[in-house]
Parts: C-alpha cells; structure tokens; sequence
C-alpha cells in the first residue's frame, strides 16, 4: 500500500511537473501571441496609412481624369477651330491668287501704258521741235521781208 501510496504521490509529482510546463508553455504562447498582436496593430497601422495615402492618390488620380478630359475636349475644339481655319486659309489664298492674277494684268497694262508714255514723250518732243523749227522759219521769213 505504501508502494501504491509512493506511486500516486510520484504520480502527482509528474502531474504537477506537467501542469508546470504547460502553464510555461502557455506563457510562452501568450508573449508570442502579444507579440504577434503587437506586430498586427503595426500592421494595422501602416494598412492605415496606405489607406489615407490611396485617398489622396484617388483624389489626384480624379483631378488628373478631370484635367485629362477638360484638355482632350479643349484639343477637340482646337481641332475644330483649326479646321475652320484651314478652310478659311483656302478662301483667303483663292483670293490672294484672283487678286495676283489681276495684279499680274494690271502690271502688264501698266507696261503698255509706260511704253505708250514713252512713244507719247517722244511724239511730243518730236512736235515740240518741229513747231519750234517752224516757228523760227516763220520768224527769218518775217525778218527776210
């Protein structure tokens, strides 16, 4: 009986040494699991951040959608403009062109009209001696008398 007595007080003895090395071991776990808390608030925090930091990414990431439309429909209309421009431009140079053809008759007549001034100097000059020619054979015939 002592025997048996021996053996469940060992029995106990290594019940007790168990129960001691699991609390240990759950110590253990509880400061890894406090660790682990610790790093997941980290965590956490960070997550946070990169949130607030992805609001403001999304709000610039709208204005830059915003800009990028309001500057493609303000291409749009500069396309637009320029094409009535382009149009416009052809008009212009049509007349630019009417009007240098007409300036191109007008550089001829005015040609014409020099040579003709030239021929009409030349008459005249002609006429202008002759009447000066005549008017001195008029005056030695009026002395010769």
């Amino acid at each position: 009986m002592e025997k048996i007595l021996q053996q469940l007080l060992d029995g106990q003895k290594q019940l007790f040494e168990g129960q001691k090395q699991l609390f240990e071991g759950q110590k253990q776990i509880f400061a890894r699991l406090d660790k682990i808390e610790d790093r997941l608030d980290k965590i956490e925090d960070r997550l946070d951040k990169i949130e607030d930091r992805l609001d403001g990414v999304e709000v610039t990431l709208k204005e830059n959608v915003d800009m990028t439309k309001a500057l493609k429909n303000w291409t749009e209309e500069l396309d637009a403009q320029v094409h009535g421009l382009s149009h416009t431009l052809a008009r212009v140079e049509g007349k630019v062109n009417q009007l240098e053809e007409k300036v191109t008759k007008i550089d001829g007549r005015l040609e014409q009209m020099e040579k003709q001034q030239d021929v009409i100097k030349a008459d005249v000059m002609f006429l202008a001696r002759k009447a000066i020619e005549q008017d001195e054979a008029i005056y030695r015939l009026q002395r010769a008398r």
